[in-house]
């Protein structure tokens, strides 16, 4: 049922998204953005799914105590004791609260307001604040609200812009708006990442299954970066490329994705320890040979290592070309898949475990 969670958390942390850009470009005045036009009943459906997407957790919890404690006493139980369950409480709370805004017109400030606090309530269910309390807690509610507030603003003008109207007005607030999330978002990541893994054992994690979705993610940053450069420096045209928008809002659901499934796998505070209760990640094996404890990851460099980075780079080449040769954005997304799969195969090649 984890892989069930993980995909439920992926599809709230996109509705989620989706209702932060509502928020905020409602704070934008209409002269400095495009046309965007958002069905009312698209954004009430939006809030109505965040009931459901928080229940899998908490249903898992209820059967596992169920067995236990039979159903009513575990349902009790969750929703007082637990943090997945007193999340799915407020949460649900908080979502009827916000469509009640939603459907009477209410003001920008009352939806920004509860949007903040349901990005406050995700982070109160995490691994972070379970672990590192209120530290935990600030870290994970800065990194999620980043990233659901720069998706959420390109999702809606890569997937609902009417008319490009405005367009360099937009980016005159937009730009720097995007790199001061990229920054809170790197910033509170590494924050976050230091509560479970020390510098010197990054290499190492990658035996794990969460040390292998942290460095796919990393990866997975860089053709991101460079789609919000196209899109910020190079893309400098009155009208919009709704293309590349589109790829760049791909490549941010990709992020939000892997965030979604590493959200369900233990961090390695112990790497040796948790190798031994859980065992290692998929495909290690066939890229590094059987495993055992002690686990040291060494750098081991290799023509095979090398030339898979190389080839990485050249599909972060392609991605680059995709644009100056205005190809299907499908195609220059594939690319960045390319760069993440080669380098990661790259990276796997070089290091000794």
């Amino acid at each position: 049922m984890s892989w069930l969670i993980a995909l439920s958390d992926f599809l709230l942390y996109v509705v989620l998204a989706f209702l932060a850009g509502d928020a905020v470009l409602r704070f934008i005045k209409p002269e400095n953005k495009p046309l965007i036009e958002v069905p009312k009943k698209l954004v009430l459906i939006a809030l109505a799914l965040i009931a459901l997407l928080l229940a899998p957790p908490v249903i898992q919890l209820v059967l596992l105590l169920g067995e236990s404690f039979g159903l009513m006493q575990a349902v009790v139980d969750v929703t007082t004791e637990f943090r997945a369950g007193q999340s799915y409480v407020f949460g649900v709370l908080m979502a009827l609260a916000w469509l009640v805004v939603v459907w009477r017109d209410g003001s920008s400030v009352l939806r920004a307001f509860w949007l903040v606090l349901s990005v406050l309530n995700v982070a109160y269910a995490s691994h972070a604040a379970s672990i590192a309390d209120w530290q935990g807690f600030a870290g994970h509610a800065l990194h999620f609200l980043a990233l659901v507030l720069w998706a959420g603003v390109l999702i809606h003008i890569a997937w609902f812009l009417r008319d490009g109207r405005n367009w360099r007005a937009f980016l005159k607030w937009f730009t720097p708006f995007s790199v001061a999330m990229m920054i809170i978002l790197i910033g509170s990541g590494i924050w976050l990442m230091l509560f479970f893994l020390a510098p010197e054992d990054y290499a190492s994690s990658w035996i794990l299954p969460y040390g292998q979705l942290l460095l796919l993610k990393h990866l997975s940053i860089v053709p991101l970066l460079l789609a919000a450069f196209i899109n910020a420096v190079l893309s400098r045209s009155d009208a919009p490329n709704r293309s590349w928008l589109k790829v760049e809002s791909w490549l941010l659901l990709l992020v939000l994705l892997i965030t979604a499934f590493m959200s369900k796998l233990a961090p390695p505070h112990n790497i040796n320890e948790t190798f031994r209760m859980e065992g290692g990640a998929p495909f290690v094996e066939w890229f590094a040979g059987p495993q055992y404890i002690p686990v040291h990851a060494v750098w081991m460099p290799n023509i095979d290592g090398f030339l898979m980075m190389a080839i990485g780079l050249i599909f972060l080449g392609l991605q680059w070309l995709g644009y100056r040769k205005q190809l299907p954005e499908w195609l220059s997304f594939i690319f960045s898949l390319g760069f993440i799969a080669a380098t990661y195969t790259g990276l796997m090649f070089s290091f000794l475990f």
